[in-house]
């Protein structure tokens, strides 16, 4: 019993010290790279994985203080994949406020997507302001805004044109194609409101 104890208490060490090992490597080059290409970086974001970042000539990308990236399995243990932000023309923006925790997100601009404050997006999440391919479908981006202290759980897709209140679960795996309103719960293919708090 104490062989074990003392094989799980070695594993958790060895766990914890490569936590700290890939913490500072991620988040050493992920700011260098974020300030190279012209990202309004705030203090303290921490990249734990491979965060892609593309910024389009005159577009604009702002992370907040204190904001978190995870995209490795070690900071999220139901894995998740390479983050992606991306402004796919001129003028689109990505905003991100302060206290945020992203994990394998992807978000791509093509106008806008704003999120909050104190958002917290699970595990591979999808958000992006326009259709796929929208040089053949000929439709418009449509902004994307997430309120402050909003969840979305993992495997979630936001599409354009929503707007999501401050106060509201998304559950996971669901797909959002409508607003919803602020303090309430919503899940399912396609997103409803299922409880207001």
């Amino acid at each position: 019993m104490k062989r074990v104890d003392c094989r799980a208490r070695l594993f958790a060490f060895l766990y914890s010290s490569e936590r700290v090992v890939l913490h500072f490597f991620y988040t050493f080059f992920g700011r260098i790279k974020s300030l190279l290409i012209g990202v309004d970086l705030g203090r303290n974001v921490s990249f734990n994985g491979t965060v892609r970042i593309d910024r389009f000539k005159y577009s604009k990308i702002v992370i907040g203080d204190n904001v978190v990236f995870n995209s490795h399995n070690a900071f999220n243990p139901r894995g998740c994949r390479s983050s992606i932000l991306k402004t796919a023309r001129d003028s689109a923006i990505i905003e991100i406020g302060e206290g945020s925790g992203l994990s394998g997100v992807s978000i791509v601009s093509w106008s806008s997507v704003k999120i909050g404050q104190h958002v917290m997006i699970g595990a591979n999440v999808s958000i992006g302001d326009t259709d796929d391919h929208p040089e053949r479908l000929h439709t418009e981006p449509l902004p994307v805004i997430i309120g402050n202290n909003v969840f979305i759980g993992m495997n979630s897709i936001i599409l354009k044109g929503v707007t999501i209140g401050d106060n509201t679960i998304v559950g996971a795996g669901s797909v959002v194609t409508k607003s919803l309103p602020a303090n309430c719960v919503a899940a399912g293919v396609p997103c409803r409101v299922i409880k207001v708090s």
